[in-house]
Order: C-alpha cells, then sequence, then structure tokens
C-alpha cells in the first residue's frame, strides 16, 4: 500500500472511557468473527485512522464530513478500507457494524460493505467486491429513529437484514466503501450463534 493512501494516526493520552471490547471465539469454531478497524490491511482515499478512547483497540477509521453527496456501490471505489478473516462455508452469518456519525447526523450514517466470496443461502454470488452490489448498512434503524454516539446496526433497514454465506472456507477480504461520508467504524462483526437475531451491544449510546 502506498505510504501517501494512509494517514496513521497521532499516539496521544485518550480521554478515559469505559469500553467492553469483543472477543471472537476460536479459530476452529468460527461462529463469532469479530474484526476490529484498527487491523485493516488498506485504507484508501479519504478513509482516516483516529485515535479514539471510545473505540475498540482505542481507534476507530474515519471517513470526514464534506458534506459530499450519497453513493452507489462501484466496482473500483477510491474511498474504502479492507479487513481480512476466515469464515467457514455453508454458515449462515449476520453482519454488525459498530460506528457513529458525525453530529449525530442521519445523514452521515451509512456505507456499503462488499467481501470477495460472499453468497446468499441459495449459493449465487452477492455483495462481492468488484461489483456494484453491496450490503448497505445504516446506523439509523429506521425513518426517524435517530442515532445517539456508538450503535450497532446490521443491513437491515426496519428490520433485520439478509444473512450472508461464503462459497469456501478459508480466508476472506471485508470491504467498507464510503455511502456517505461523516462516519466512523471501530468494528464488524459477522456471527453465526451469539448474535445472528440481537446486536453485540445498543443501537444508540454504545460501549460494547
Amino acid at each position: 500500500m502506498h505510504k501517501n493512501r494512509i494517514k496513521r494516526f497521532a499516539c496521544g493520552l485518550f480521554a478515559t472511557a469505559t469500553l467492553t471490547t469483543l472477543m471472537a471465539a476460536p479459530a476452529a469454531a468460527q461462529s463469532e468473527i469479530v474484526l476490529h478497524t484498527r487491523n485493516a490491511s488498506s485504507v484508501n482515499g479519504d478513509w482516516q485512522m483516529v485515535g479514539d478512547g471510545t473505540a475498540a483497540g482505542g481507534a476507530r477509521i474515519w471517513n470526514p464530513d464534506r458534506s459530499a453527496p450519497k453513493t452507489s456501490a462501484v466496482p473500483y471505489p477510491s474511498d474504502y478500507f479492507e479487513l481480512n478473516f476466515t469464515a467457514e462455508a455453508g454458515r449462515a452469518y449476520r453482519l454488525w457494524v459498530r460506528g457513529k456519525a458525525d453530529y449525530n447526523a442521519w445523514t452521515n450514517d451509512s456505507l456499503h460493505v462488499q467481501f470477495s466470496g460472499s453468497v446468499d443461502a441459495s449459493g449465487s454470488a452477492f455483495y462481492r467486491i468488484g461489483t456494484y452490489d453491496s450490503a448497505t448498512v445504516s446506523l439509523e434503524a429506521c425513518s426517524g429513529c435517530g442515532v445517539s454516539g456508538w450503535g450497532w446496526e446490521d443491513n437491515g433497514y426496519s428490520g433485520q437484514g439478509t444473512l450472508v454465506y461464503f462459497e469456501t472456507t478459508g480466508p476472506q477480504t471485508l470491504r467498507i466503501q464510503r455511502r456517505e461520508d461523516g462516519v466512523s467504524i471501530d468494528q464488524v462483526v459477522l456471527s453465526a450463534g451469539n448474535y445472528l437475531y440481537s446486536p453485540p451491544g445498543s443501537t444508540k449510546n454504545d460501549s460494547t
């Protein structure tokens, strides 16, 4: 990765905060895949790493609010970051994202999620990197619900989103593209167990 395409967060003192950090299950089980954005393998465009004592691992990835228009997912985005993980074929995973919106504004609360090897329940490719298809995550759970601080949401709106499967067992890549700017993310969870039907934490003012 070109050194000018990632902005490293500065070291410093952060405000004291109580934060419960999720831990993934052993690799063999793969029922709970917990990803911290501070471990992103690639950070590009306007996404940047920021030190934050309220974020898991003390850092979040942020796309600053520049009043940019909402965008659709594209095969070759300029603004995106990636996380690597291992998944098991044939398991149904629920996608959860922990994020927060600049100024608690609903216009700063959504993003596109894609995967290298995702399929739907019938085995057809969807939400794939390199396509126009994506799982849209909006931190505001429904029209008028509002956002406040950190919150967990899946890829549904006014209801639960579509479950994600993987074509093969093994290494996978998750890509997050900008949909609206002004959003920060510190954790992504793919759950086939504990959080299949309920979020890992609160939808607002979360500390998990």
